[in-house]
């Protein structure tokens, strides 16, 4: 079972940075999982909302900023114990990344702004690295997924999914996707047996940071996606 990191180690640091990230590692992880949008200027940039309100001291939409502007923000500011952490680039990751025995899960935020391009440009950068052996591609937006596959079947995949879709693993082998990533609550064990039936592979995802996993950590599944991989490497022991 691989335990991601969910945004790096966002239940004790800043989500999405390069300390997150270092962070888990640290303490136990072997998955990381970020999100990543395009710049004004076309760079892939690492944070979850597609606005900068939230997690940084900027304001206004990534897609407004170009990748100056996007570094000149604090991406830790809501942690004045931490020092100063930057929006990172995919690139950065991968340098950080590169030689480390991770699995790097990428989720395309592409549901509520479209980003053309933006599988491509991700894809040649998993290329330029040499890391497809080591990438999971997610999305909540399907159609980049499918046109993931398009650009290179040999990708693995995994289908995002909050609700409770019906008989989600005819859904998933009809996309012909490696994985489904459904929010905790809508997975029970009969689900499980029909992935496992369907050889998808399960990683399951946490909404509430501060949760009791143990519940699933008799599941046999994939991997298992959380804001606090230390909590979930002291399970799998």
């Amino acid at each position: 079972m691989i335990n991601f990191a969910h945004r790096g180690f966002k239940g004790k640091y800043p989500e999405n940075t390069l300390l997150a990230f270092k962070k888990a590692i640290e303490v136990g992880a072997d998955g990381i999982e970020f999100d990543v949008h395009l710049s004004k200027d076309n760079e892939l940039v690492i944070i979850h909302d597609e606005s900068l309100d939230r997690t940084t001291d900027g304001k206004g939409l990534i897609k407004d900023k170009s990748l100056k502007e996007l570094k000149e923000l604090n991406a830790s500011y809501r942690y004045p114990s931490c020092d100063r952490q930057e929006i990172l680039t995919l690139r950065e990751y991968f340098d950080f990344a590169k030689d480390l025995d991770i699995i790097t899960n990428i989720e395309l935020k592409t549901s509520i702004i479209g980003y053309p391009g933006i599988e491509e440009e991700v894809y040649q950068l998993i290329k330029e690295y040499d890391l497809a052996s080591k990438i999971i591609i997610s999305s909540f937006n399907h159609n980049s997924l499918i046109r993931f596959k398009e650009i290179d079947s040999n990708i693995k995949c995994g289908v995002l999914e909050a609700s409770r879709l019906y008989k989600a693993w005819e859904y998933v082998k009809s996309l012909e996707m490696e994985y489904y990533h459904p929010l905790n609550f809508t997975v029970d064990r009969k689900i499980v047996e029909n992935f496992l039936e369907n050889n998808i592979g399960l990683n399951i995802w946490f909404g509430i940071s501060d949760y009791d996993f143990r519940e699933y950590m008799n599941y046999d599944i994939s991997g298992i996606i959380t804001d606090y991989p230390d909590g979930v490497k002291k399970l799998i022991r």
